[in-house]
């Protein structure tokens, strides 16, 4: 009776351990819950996989993908929310704040430099120098990226926060018939010929030449302007891209400074590059629609009242499916910035992929669970070739990170992409740059940021000229540059 009485005993407490912590046998099982937003889509699973005008994008790829991981990975399970928060700062800070966020969740990656010191992220340098198990012969995770694309996502302490899982397709789409009424008979390569072109549909056509729907505030100007600097800055982690750090350096020593000239010597403007930037930046937007910012650009593109329109991949599969677009389309690369429009273009950027995208955070709520490593191995397996060209190619709107002659991506997006992968075999021969590889507004942090884009939006509102633009940001350059090297207590002395 006493060992019958003990057996039971036993049992009892199996049972009630069992119940209070969700096991798998004897092993404890962790939930990781994963916030599905991405840039090009998100990979929320959809209510229904059938095609229809309201669900022209069935997906369920990451739930197929979590349910494989989870078959290599028995202490685990995955939780996608049915629906993202689109990185909504409104509802993440509050959750990030209290540790409740999901374990991985999305946000725009031009966030992390607002949050450095607030522990809301997993450093990721040194798993990014581990290998990737799901890749053979893998002997670092980090190597499924082209570094100068990679160094895109380094934050301005040097750290990663972010991994990213796709490349972002962008271009032009413009619409022929509206080309060929202008007389256009060949797609401008250079951004002369591309201004000329938005002349001639202005002067011989009815229709609007171009805007945009958002405003990539002209990273591929600003690297061609002033690629020159590379190899005077890009000294300290060499990467093809001049880092936030580096930038203070460069401002220090006198290799970029927007308050002189190349003389360094005097205050005007007339032969200042940085002032050139602006200027060069705001010659397109005197062919956009009047009060272009409250145009619908979509809306009169498929209509045929617009001839071209800036587009990543989100728009052109957007687009693309548009039952009302009665016209032929093409999808063309950003033009090369050449000296028939500036002194002060140098190699011109790489074409058709600004780098990358959906960036994916590793939260402190997964500290808190203590779910980080399996998060970590979560993020490995779906950025493992064969499972990213799935994860990326379903969706129809990006470029997976490492597609070759097998990755199904969406017919429209198959130009862009040969045309970055012509632009690469360029960028070894020094005769291009990667996207954003001077990018002063994306490494001088939020504060720069945020002034940069309100000031050349001053500009098109009439509120400020290009001369007091180029005046002020040359100042608030000086005035963050002296921040960040407070913040940062850069080592002067590897400099």
């Amino acid at each position: 009776m006493k060992k019958t009485i003990i057996a039971l005993t036993l049992l009892l407490s199996l049972f009630v351990i069992s119940g209070c912590n969700n096991t798998t046998g004897s092993k404890e099982v962790k939930t990781i819950v994963i916030d599905g937003g991405g840039d090009i889509g998100n990979f929320n699973t959809t209510p229904l996989m059938t095609p229809s005008e309201a669900n022209p994008f069935p997906y369920n790829t990451l739930e197929q993908l979590a349910k494989e991981w989870e078959a290599l990975n028995p202490g685990y399970k995955i939780e996608i929310n049915k629906t993202s928060s689109n990185g909504d700062r409104a509802i993440l800070v509050p959750q990030l704040n209290n540790k409740t966020a999901p374990d991985i969740t999305y946000q725009n990656g031009t966030v992390v430099n607002m949050d450095l010191g607030k522990d809301y992220y997993v450093v990721l340098n040194d798993y990014l120098d581990q290998p990737n198990k799901y890749v053979e012969g893998n002997e670092a995770w980090k190597d499924l990226y082209i570094p100068e694309e990679l160094a895109q996502n380094m934050a301005s302490d040097g750290n990663y926060y972010t991994i990213t899982l796709e490349k972002i397709p962008v271009g032009i789409m413009y619409n022929k018939a509206i080309l060929a009424a202008a007389g256009i008979t060949e797609l401008p390569e250079t951004y002369a010929e591309f201004l000329q072109a938005l002349s001639d549909i202005k002067t011989n056509t009815d229709k609007e030449a171009y805007t945009t729907t958002y405003n990539w505030y002209d990273i591929v100007l600003e690297s061609s302007m002033f690629s020159d600097m590379l190899p005077l800055a890009d000294v300290l982690t060499v990467n093809g891209k001049v880092d936030t750090e580096e930038f203070v350096r460069a401002f220090d020593q006198g290799i970029w400074n927007p308050t002189l000239n190349a003389l360094g010597t005097t205050t005007t403007l007339e032969d200042n590059r940085y002032y050139e930037y602006i200027k060069v930046t705001k010659m397109k937007t005197a062919y956009f629609p009047e009060n272009w910012q409250s145009y619908d650009a979509h809306t009169n593109f498929v209509n045929g009242n617009l001839a071209m329109v800036e587009v990543t991949g989100r728009e052109i599969r957007k687009l693309s499916i548009n039952q009302n677009i009665d016209f032929e389309w093409g999808v063309m690369p950003y033009p090369d910035l050449t000296t028939e429009t500036t002194p002060y273009a140098y190699a011109p950027s790489i074409r058709g992929v600004a780098g990358l995208a959906t960036p994916w955070f590793v939260t402190n709520a997964a500290v808190e669970k203590g779910t980080v490593e399996g998060a970590i191995d979560f993020l490995m397996f779906i950025t493992a070739p064969e499972n990213n060209n799935r994860l990326i190619g379903d969706l129809k709107g990006g470029i997976p990170l490492n597609p070759d002659a097998n990755t199904e991506i969406a017919p429209y997006l198959q130009d862009l992409l040969d045309i970055y992968t012509a632009d690469k075999a360029d960028v070894t021969s020094s005769e291009r740059v990667y996207w954003g590889s001077v990018n002063s507004w994306a490494m001088l942090g939020y504060a720069y940021n945020t002034a940069f884009i309100k000031s050349l939006q001053d500009i098109d509102n009439g509120v400020k000229t290009t001369e007091e633009v180029a005046r002020s940001l040359a100042q608030t350059i000086k005035n963050t540059i002296q921040a960040l090297k407070i913040e940062n207590e850069y080592d002067e002395t590897k400099w």
